[in-house]
């Protein structure tokens, strides 16, 4: 101990005056281990630096700080600004005290209680078991049995909200809302009568036209200069708020609104100071190595290792027989060595020439096949996946093969026959269309199956694509769903604005390749283009395509370098990507706009020779 306190106190006298120095560095670059805390010096292999103060014989790399204090967070926690000691390994902070997390509950941050079973949880300041109890919310929190009328109750609140989606909507206690149209306010839904609705107590008020005071009185805001004082407003060009016993409204000529003012100027004339860096509690492991050289020994395990003389195999310092030497796992090996082979940490000698590795298993490829790892015998076959496949008769979709390959089409990996009208591919998921009444009404809403166009609406954008309830005057905007006396849609973007006259109509959709069906695509001259610039002029886009390309089932044509495309209609079209390809087609104007997105797919030039020509088969000579 003598001999640590020797060296504290010496490093603080030989590095004080840098510490100390105008230049106020926060470490000392004349030792790797040694910085400043406040302007003392330390060191920080054996002390800690909490808020300018210096905890001796606790590393800096290992410690936490509890306000001006360090600690062992192993064996140590702190609680409320206290150092305590941990009872176990799961040890908690309960407000002020502990708890075992493995053992205890701690209900309201306050009350231990044991925890008798894993479905045993807080209700308030006690806990109850879920298999047998709930949580009622009265007056104040109570435990009921779930026979109770109460727990019945709750138990039919907790319902599933059908016709929006979980991605689109917020909850308002048990039930959820649309946020675009609805506000909830003190758990109750109520419909926005702006885009500016916001909460008043339980009531909901326009921040445009209105003020809310102290959450309770609503006010008209005749102008940007009212603000609220108290339950009342006031107009801050000619009054002023003071405090009395009560907030109360002065005009600015008044001595309290005088005074007010010449306190606020005095506070402006002084400035405020910017609070001391140091005075913030640092995590100490990112202190750990500011204004540190860092060490150029290399360790094996925690031997310190030449890398020229020896090689480190899994913690394990082995001589180097030659400049070659390498580590398989724990075992070295040369590779110059003939017959040798490491597999996933895995030595083997004595193998065959041209052998290679399946997993941690080696093999020779003239006797196997290997699929992902997976060894099949005899050589030669094709993978789909872990395991091979005769490609003359089956299909191979996202690794799993499929028999019967005449007239068969991927869907993720499922085969269906396309033409058959049973089933329907939806990004990917297959539907079955046996049972609907109507087929052709089904239609694909990303991986959902839509199947009543009247009461279902799809909103889509590049983000997600969402299956609505289908409301009156309601519209899409991207994925969003929105009420058009609220809202209006410019080019995917919501404005807080009401729709009016010609703006009614339904905004475009870009939608994914795979949701469009050959009827959609084929017997007509499609434009596959990458967007390379966007012009707006009044409502209209035009769109400068990059290498375009026009497609007509089999017949391909190269448009050129570019090709400009447009008018479109700017507001009803979602914004187009920079650098982002789409299928476009014509309208009844015969004027291209945007069909689908084709970014998903890796070559889609032949996704759409493959839609419109499936029934040819390409054979070998």
């Amino acid at each position: 101990m003598d001999s640590f306190l020797f060296f504290f106190f010496f490093s603080f006298f030989f590095f004080a005056d840098l510490c100390d120095s105008d230049e106020k560095s926060r470490s000392v670059t004349q030792g790797p281990h040694l910085s400043c805390c406040g302007t003392t010096a330390y060191n920080k292999l054996d002390s800690s630096c909490c808020n300018n103060k210096i905890t001796a014989g606790l590393s800096q790399t290992v410690s936490y700080c509890c306000g001006p204090k360090a600690y062992n967070p192993l064996n140590q926690i702190c609680c409320s600004g206290r150092i305590q000691n941990k009872t176990s390994a799961h040890t908690a902070c309960c407000g002020s005290g502990l708890y075992d997390t493995k053992k205890q509950l701690c209900c309201i941050n306050q009350f231990v209680w044991p925890k008798e079973t894993d479905n045993h949880v807080c209700c308030g300041n006690a806990t109850l078991n879920t298999l047998k109890q709930c949580c009622c919310a009265t007056d104040t929190l109570k435990v009921e049995n779930l026979d109770s009328a109460c727990c019945k109750q709750k138990s039919e609140r907790d319902k599933i909200t059908a016709g929006l989606s979980q991605t689109a909507s917020y909850c308002c206690g048990p039930k959820t809302y649309n946020p675009v149209n609805e506000i909830c306010c003190n758990e109750r839904i109520q419909n926005k009568t702006s885009a500016h609705t916001k909460c008043c107590g339980s009531g909901s008020y326009d921040t445009k036209k209105q003020l809310c005071c102290i959450n309770q009185f609503v006010w008209p805001k005749e102008t940007d200069n009212h603000v609220c004082c108290g339950n009342a407003t006031l107009n801050t060009l000619k009054q002023c708020c003071c405090a009395t016993d009560t907030l109360k409204v002065e005009n600015l000529d008044s001595a309290c609104c005088k005074q007010k003012s010449e306190r606020e100027s005095a506070a402006l004339s002084n400035g405020s100071q910017p609070a001391n860096s140091t005075d913030l509690v640092e995590d100490p492991r990112q202190m750990a190595y500011q204004g540190s050289a860092r060490s150029e020994t290399l360790y094996c395990g925690s031997e310190p290792y030449n890398p020229i003389e020896d090689v480190c195999c899994s913690g394990r310092q082995i001589k180097k027989k030659s400049g070659v030497t390498q580590c398989c796992g724990e075992k070295p090996y040369e590779l110059s060595e003939e017959g040798v082979l490491c597999c996933d940490g895995q030595l083997y000698r004595g193998q065959p020439a041209g052998s290679i590795c399946a997993g941690n298993v080696p093999y020779s490829p003239h006797n196997c096949t290997v699929c992902q790892k997976h060894a099949h015998l005899p050589a030669g076959q094709q993978c789909c996946g872990k395991n091979t496949f005769d490609p003359h008769k089956d299909i191979c979709c996202n690794g799993h093969s499929h028999k019967g390959k005449a007239d068969m089409t991927c869907c993720g990996s499922h085969a269906y026959n396309a033409s058959s009208g049973t089933q329907m591919c939806c990004s990917g998921h297959l539907h079955d269309l046996t049972n609907l009444k109507n087929k052709e009404e089904a239609e694909c809403c990303g991986p959902v199956l839509l199947t009543n166009k009247t009461e279902q609406q799809c909103c889509h954008s590049a983000e997600k694509t969402l299956v609505y309830k289908a409301q009156p005057g309601h519209s899409c905007c991207g994925h969003w769903y929105y009420s058009m006396s609220l809202w209006s849609c410019c080019a995917g973007q919501l404005i807080p604005k009401p729709t009016h006259g010609t703006k009614r109509n339904e905004s475009k959709l870009i939608r994914n390749m795979s949701e469009y069906s050959q009827s959609d695509i084929c017997n007509k001259t499609v434009l596959l283009g990458t967007v390379a610039s966007v012009a707006v002029k009044e409502n209209g886009r035009y769109i400068v395509l990059k290498d375009p390309l026009e497609v007509n089932d089999t017949d391909v044509t190269s448009c050129g370098n570019s090709l400009e495309v447009g008018p479109l209609d700017h507001c009803l079209f979602p914004a187009l990507e920079l650098g982002r390809t789409y299928l476009w087609t014509k309208n009844k104007q015969s004027k291209y706009e945007p069909l689908a997105d084709v970014n998903g797919l890796t070559t889609p030039l032949h996704t759409i020779l493959s839609l419109c020509q499936s029934n040819r088969t390409c054979y070998n000579a």
